[in-house]
């Protein structure tokens, strides 16, 4: 696809060995920086299954490649050439036009990867990516993030996040929802008649909120369910991020507690 231009445009699945879980309603971030994994992708969009074939990839490669938190970020601009997304959002183009800005992108397209916060494309070459991620985890990590899913029904779960770093700047997190095992029939555009399957993929977002001066938060979130979510395939992602500079601190993610 051509790009867009700046202006327009589930206990702890993270692989992340050395964050801690707590029975398998909890989670802690470790001691190092976990890699926060951003995929900006369209059902619409002829060159994006690549990419998202590449992101569930991940699941199945995250003992080999270092501890990292992915999301898939469905964009809705490329709705009008003919096929809507349904797992689209219009936050999360806005979300990857700030990326471009903060992270110094030429501009937005799709497929597109960021890393903490900074556009690359290590992802298409495997040894690249893999010595990408392994600077990153080598961080000492400039924030803690622990995570808690207090409760959940079947219409909603109550996600506690506590964070605490010493790092100075405008700070704030986000709260992610997503689901793994989706699939798509997709009958008109660019990618008619193909069996879209996706991972990873935000269902809900929520944020910016801003962390406490002092450099501490805590706080509880309800978040909200539709009928047609799979619980066993949820997932809860949390972030630390400077929001003049765009650099991501730290991210975790936890699933569901099970029943």
């Amino acid at each position: 696809m051509k790009k867009q231009p700046l202006l327009t445009a589930l206990c702890a699945i993270v692989f992340a060995s050395n964050a801690t879980a707590q029975q398998q309603c909890s989670a802690v971030s470790g001691p190092q920086t976990n890699a926060l994994v951003e995929l900006y992708t369209s059902e619409g969009c002829s060159s994006c299954p690549p990419a998202d074939q590449w992101l569930t990839r991940l699941k199945t490669q995250g003992n080999q490649l270092g501890n990292i938190v992915p999301m898939a970020l469905h964009v809705d601009y490329w709705d009008y050439i003919g096929w809507k997304d349904n797992f689209a959002n219009p936050a999360f183009a806005r979300r990857q036009r700030e990326m471009a800005a903060s992270g110094h992108a030429r501009g937005v397209y799709t497929p597109q990867i960021a890393i903490n916060g900074q556009d690359t494309r290590s992802w298409v070459s495997e040894s690249r990516f893999k010595n990408e991620i392994a600077s990153i985890n080598r961080m000492p990590a400039k924030a803690e993030i622990r995570l808690a899913v207090n409760s959940h029904t079947l219409k909603s779960a109550q996600v506690s996040t506590s964070i605490k770093t010493a790092e100075a700047g405008p700070l704030v997190y986000y709260l992610a929802l997503q689901e793994n095992n989706l699939q798509s029939t997709v009958n008109a555009g660019e990618n008619r008649g193909e069996m879209l399957r996706h991972d990873y993929v935000v269902r809900q977002w929520l944020g910016p909120f801003k962390v406490g001066a002092d450099g501490k938060t805590n706080e509880s979130h309800e978040i909200h369910f539709q009928q047609a979510w799979k619980q066993r395939d949820l997932s809860v992602v949390a972030f630390v991020q400077n929001s003049a500079t765009g650099e991501v601190l730290q991210a975790l993610t936890l699933g569901l507690c099970k029943d």
